[in-house]
């Protein structure tokens, strides 16, 4: 399983022409959009995103007189997939290495599910980089089921995620979104991404070795540093239910909630225009006080 051909990964980076950060882990697929001397706000994908489930928010960002940085998390899109465990030390020294790449100090972060969870520890380990949060239905709230017991297993997990990962995923992606039959490309983009070799794999090490499922403690860490945060949910969110925002008021009680109805978990897809006008307005006033 751990033979795997770089070919078909390689070749699609050099069709679709991508920019690379390089690093001792591997390389980062990133892009970076508008002026070199504004604001910079960083954009962090969901755990089975890629950095084009942003394209319907870039531009208002830009707009709104923003410098917008998008990468790929390792183990997704055309970045790199590592043989390593996909802990939040890892994702955490890759979001150091694309702000260092760029030449960005001070950055606003706006992570979309588990995306959230990297923006948050990434914050905690670094407060004095980060000046606002945009949690966009995160990830990290611990469910009544609780964890599949079969991601511990050690064999039997990894051959089920090598051999039935897509199938085992995708009923998840397609929860992500409300309107599934009017966002399907969406959905298709993933399938493409994850049929590259190391998905599976590396998606199965981030549910092991990453708080996904419950970043309980990360929240009150979160809710101490005092950090401008704004909290953006679909309401219809099945990955993690709206109803999890009553929790917000305890743990981070600064923090403010808009929930935005005809959306799941890709909130920021489907209602985009919301999503952007929420996230503009936020920024402007983080940075009105900073």
């Amino acid at each position: 399983m751990n033979n795997e051909d770089k070919s078909e990964l390689e070749q699609a980076r050099s069709n679709s022409g991508v920019s690379l950060i390089e690093s001792e882990k591997g390389a980062t697929r990133y892009q970076v959009f508008g002026e070199e001397n504004s604001p910079t706000v960083v954009l962090i994908h969901s755990f089975n995103g890629f950095l084009e489930s942003w394209d319907s928010n870039i531009n208002a960002l830009v707009n709104a007189g923003y410098r917008v940085i998008t990468y790929d998390l390792f183990g997704r899109g055309l970045s790199d997939r590592p043989h390593v465990d996909y802990d939040l030390s890892l994702f955490r020294h890759q979001l150091d290495g694309v702000l260092k790449a760029v030449g960005a100090t001070n950055v606003h972060l706006v992570g979309s599910s588990f995306g959230g969870v990297i923006a948050s520890d990434f914050a905690y380990h670094y407060p004095d980089r980060a000046i606002s949060l945009v949690l966009v239905g995160p990830a990290g709230w611990s469910a009544q089921e609780g964890r599949n017991p079969l991601l511990d297993i050690p064999l039997l997990g990894d051959l089920a995620f090598h051999y039935f990962g897509q199938k085992i995923l995708r009923p998840k992606v397609e929860a992500y979104l409300f309107n599934q039959s009017k966002f399907s490309d969406v959905v298709e983009q993933w399938a493409n991404y994850a049929s590259y070799p190391g998905f599976t794999r590396s998606a199965l090490s981030t549910l092991r070795h990453s708080p996904v499922l419950d970043y309980s403690n990360g929240w009150i860490q979160l809710g101490k540093l005092g950090k401008p945060t704004l909290f953006i949910w679909g309401k219809q969110d099945v990955s993690f239910p709206f109803a999890n925002t009553e929790k917000i008021p305890t743990l981070i009680p600064h923090a403010k909630i808009i929930g935005i109805e005809d959306a799941a978990h890709w909130v920021n897809v489907e209602q985009a225009q919301q999503v952007n006008e929420a996230i503009v307005s936020f920024l402007f006033a983080s940075d009105s006080s900073s």
